[in-house]
């Protein structure tokens, strides 16, 4: 499943293999080997791989079908990200209030 997985982000994406192996910095038969199944990432090459094309770990290796790769969770950017609602940064107090309320929906 890796292999399909990984040689699918680099064809989707329109990247050549020799870009991604100058990304990785190892030659672009190694990469070639990753995709054909012969060698298998280190975890540090499967993290900048699953950083390259924006995806999870579990995404790359085909442990869950769906990419949740690098999408922000709303709650967590609500309490601590930085923003405004009606021209103002809303107070600590008023940040909880908007999860909360979001909560009523989504749990």
């Amino acid at each position: 499943m890796f292999t399909k997985r990984l040689r699918a982000l680099r064809e989707d994406s329109d990247i050549k293999q020799k870009d991604i192996a100058e990304f990785l910095q190892i030659k672009p038969n190694t990469y070639n080997r990753y995709e054909c199944g012969v060698n298998e990432p280190d975890i540090s090459t499967l993290i900048k791989l699953a950083d390259y094309f924006e995806v999870s770990l579990d995404f790359l290796l085909g442990h869950t079908s769906k990419n949740t790769g690098n999408i922000p969770d709303l709650s967590h950017f609500l309490m601590t990200g930085d923003y405004q609602i009606f021209g103002r940064t809303p107070s600590s107090e008023e940040r909880q209030k908007l999860v909360s309320f979001l909560e009523l929906f989504f749990r």
